[in-house]
Order: structure tokens, then sequence, then C-alpha cells
């Protein structure tokens, strides 16, 4: 299936959003990313005095998306799995990269077009959809019981009972549908791979937060990062506005005071990390929009 097709299959309903009210979506968005980042900025912690280590900033602006992508590839590996589908991880990175750019409109765009990459007449849309959302729940419970194990240590043991708990819940659930899913034999190491995928990808999310504000030269520790990539997980999930933008910043923003950072360090450290992000984003899918469609294969 070509690039064309995917994005073809991945527009919206014209009846049900507008290419009017996608560009509105869009424009609230960036506006209210712009509008937080200055903000951030302006109110930025004047004690300590900042001393940017600008080695670690540019450091944590290639390797931390590099990362991603490649852990957003395996998590399609995952996907194929599911469905009996081998799917090379070239090609996995490839339909993950195109994902990651189509949510940048105001509709869920990697989840649409990650099951339009990989239904077909024997999978089906159904299936292939149930997979974008094992994957999804997978995602959101790994991330919940990472930030929640590692609060007590910080003495928020409220918090982190909380957040293991809905945790625990999410991948119960995936369990579920892995079950469903999966062959019989398969279930336990398919369950674990996506497990250990979406772990990894919640820690390079929380790295990612903590070379921002290291390279700021403030102090974070691994709780208040792994938490505030939490609230970066949960704005992702709404699906409605371009890649949560604007929304990521904000509930980064309300969730700094709670981890005890202040406000503008965590809406400046997301700001940072998403700029790197979408620069990456860029360049990768000028580079691979301009080579052959990936396949699949049965496995």
């Amino acid at each position: 299936m070509s690039y064309d097709t995917w994005l073809a299959r991945m527009r919206p309903n014209p009846a049900r959003q507008s290419l009017a009210r996608r560009r509105w979506l869009l424009a609230v968005a960036g506006a209210a990313f712009v509008v937080l980042g200055v903000v951030a900025v302006a109110n930025f912690p004047d004690e300590p005095p900042v001393h940017p280590r600008w080695w670690l900033l540019a450091l944590v602006a290639v390797a931390g998306p590099l990362t991603t992508v490649l852990l957003n590839g395996l998590e399609y590996v995952q996907q194929g799995r599911l469905v009996d589908r081998t799917i090379p991880l070239r090609d996995a990175i490839r339909v993950s990269v195109l994902g990651t750019a189509a949510n940048l409109a105001p509709v869920p765009g990697s989840a649409i077009v990650r099951t339009a990459a990989l239904a077909d007449d024997e999978v089906g849309v159904a299936r292939a959809a149930g997979t974008t959302v094992t994957v999804g729940v997978a995602w959101l419970g790994t991330g919940a019981l990472v930030a929640g194990a590692l609060q007590p240590f910080a003495g928020r043991a409220a918090i982190g009972a909380a957040c293991a708990a809905v945790g625990v819940a999410l991948l119960c659930v995936t369990r579920v549908l892995v079950a469903r899913a999966a062959p019989a034999a398969g279930i336990t190491s398919v369950f674990a791979a996506i497990i250990a995928v979406e772990a990894g990808t919640v820690i390079v999310g929380a790295l990612r937060l903590c070379g921002f504000i290291a390279g700021l030269g403030l102090d974070v520790d691994a709780a208040q990062a792994v938490g505030l990539t939490l609230a970066g997980v949960l704005a992702s999930a709404t699906g409605l506005f371009p890649a949560g933008i604007g929304i990521r910043e904000a509930l980064i923003g309300v969730a700094s005071p709670l981890l005890e950072l202040p406000v503008a360090v965590g809406i400046t450290a997301a700001s940072a990390d998403r700029i790197a992000g979408l620069v990456m984003l860029g360049v990768l899918s000028t580079v691979l929009t301009t080579r052959d469609a990936p396949r699949s294969r049965a496995g």
C-alpha cells in the first residue's frame, strides 16, 4: 500500500470535521503552545542562576527523538505480531514516523495510519485497529505504573499509589486484549515484549525531559521526570488537538507543582522537547516520504 493511499484513508470524514475546523484547531493549539512557552521562559526561576550546558541540550535534542522513533518502530513490530504479521523494523519505523506526522492533524492520525498500513483483506480493519488500541492501553498503563512506582521514593506515596493502581488495571486490560488477539502459544511473549517497549518509551521520554532540565542547569530526579512524562502521555492520548500541542505543555505545567517543580521549569522543558521532536520529525518525514512504501509479510 502506498503512502498516498494511507494518507487518503487517514483523512477524516468531511461531514464530521470540516477543513476550516481542522485549521482552527491547529491555530489554537499552536497559539497555546507559543503563549505557554513565552510565559514559562519569562517566569523562569532566577535562583539558582541558569548556566546552560549546551552540549547536553544538543545531545538530548538529537538522540532523544531518534531513540523514540526507534521505540515507536519496535512498538509497531509488536502490533504486527498480534495479527501474525512479521514487519521489518525499517518498515515499522517508516509507518511510525508517518503516523507521528499525521498526529499534527486534529485527529488521532498515528492510530489511523498504523491501522490503515496493517489492514488488508486477511487482517481486516477491525483487527488492525484492535492492535492500535492494545498498544495504546499498554502505553498508558506502563506510564502510570512506572510513575507510581517511583513517587514513594520522593515522598509522594499517595500519588504513587493512585498512579500504580491505575497502571496495574490498564495492564490487566492489556493482557486481556493480547490474549484475544495473539496466538495461544505466543500470548506471554507478545505481552512481555509490548510492556518492555512501552517501558522503554516512558523511560526515554523521562530522560528527554531530564536532559533538557539538566541542560538548563537545574536539578530534577527520576520520579519528577517520569511524572511529567505521564502528564504528556495523557495529553497525547486525548487525540483532540494536533499531537497534544498546547495540552501536553499545559498538563505538564499543572503536574509540576505536584511533583515539586516550578511550573515554568516543567513547561520550558516540555516546550524544548516538543521543538526538538518536531524538527527531527520534519527531517525524517522528508527523507522517508521520498522512498518506496514499506510492505509487511505474513509471519
